[in-house]
């Protein structure tokens, strides 16, 4: 049975925690004080105000701290600080069992997809990726990635196309088609690096009859090509039904290059059959989607869409 979770009000406590890497206390503050215009009130939890290392805290210490953000009723949601790196070292240490038990809003991004896949695969527990607190909402989020990620926690998302941002003024309301088709499944996913590492592992990605979901940032050609390539050997990719990619982008001296069209081509030739679009607002990008991990998603390549539905 799929869990949703109930959507968040706009006085609501959130619980602010540090899965992977330290935050950086000035970006916390801002994120703070930004997401409290809107109402919500947060809690920092141990890890996210740890610093000193590329981790924040140990991993008992971490794992923890999810615990508390979930099992502690006082909590009506739970917003990551960031990503970077850690999230996969605490999955042993959680016990699922109890998470479900108190089933929250929960966002996060990046490195955030291994513990955002693990709560699915355990749980089915329907998840949030769109930005964070430091590392998004510290940074200055647009008004377009506000409005998703405020619609996203408020249960504003269902039943319509996901929108688009203006580009060059005028409304792109629609993703472009690398492979024609039309599909339904669970929108599963998140970032390509660490859903790649998870394979081989207890914790190893199936998307059997998913809409499969995928961003990355600064990885070159060839690191792209070699984690899709794992996720194909290692049947991770059997029985996708449909693709949608966010925004591979790559920052070079020479500027920015894309690989989205590189990692369509890639899939397509792993997925026969399956409709590929490209060009979705999601990834390491200013105006970027919040979305839920897990439910349930119509692509339609004629009229370059996604639909999301609560069922």
């Amino acid at each position: 049975m799929v869990i949703y979770p109930e959507p968040l009000k706009e006085s609501a406590t959130l619980a602010a925690i540090s899965p992977a890497g330290p935050v950086d206390p000035e970006e916390f503050e801002r994120g703070c004080v930004e997401i409290s215009r809107f109402g919500y009130r947060i809690v920092r939890l141990p890890s996210a105000g740890r610093t000193g290392s590329y981790l924040a805290g140990d991993d008992p210490a971490r794992a923890k701290d999810v615990m508390g953000a979930f099992c502690d009723d006082h909590f009506n949601g739970v917003i990551c600080t960031r990503g970077g790196y850690g999230s996969m070292r605490i999955l042993p240490l959680l016990d699922f069992n109890q998470l479900v038990q108190h089933p929250k809003f929960f966002v996060g991004f990046s490195d955030i997809s291994a513990l955002q896949w693990a709560l699915w695969k355990q749980t089915r527990l329907v998840t949030f990726s769109g930005p964070q607190l430091a590392k998004g909402w510290g940074g200055g989020l647009t008004e377009f990635s506000r409005s998703c990620w405020l619609k996203a926690a408020h249960g504003e998302i269902w039943d319509s196309p996901l929108p688009f941002p203006e580009e060059a003024g005028d409304l792109r309301a629609k993703l472009y088609v690398h492979r024609p088709g039309s599909a339904e499944g669970r929108l599963l996913g998140g970032n390509l690096a660490v859903l790649a590492s998870l394979a081989g592992t207890p914790f190893a990605p199936q998307f059997a009859d998913a809409i499969l979901l995928l961003e990355e940032i600064d990885e070159p050609p060839y690191r792209i090509d070699r984690m899709l390539t794992q996720l194909v050997f290692s049947g991770a990719l059997k029985g996708v039904r449909g693709v949608v990619l966010g925004r591979f982008l790559q920052h070079t001296e020479e500027g920015e290059k894309e690989w989205s069209s590189l990692a369509a081509s890639l899939l397509a030739s792993a997925l026969p059959g399956a409709p590929i679009l490209t060009g979705a607002p999601y990834g390491h990008v200013e105006d970027c989607w919040t979305v839920p991990l897990g439910a349930w998603a119509s692509v339609n390549a004629k009229g370059s869409s996604l639909v999301l539905q609560r069922i």
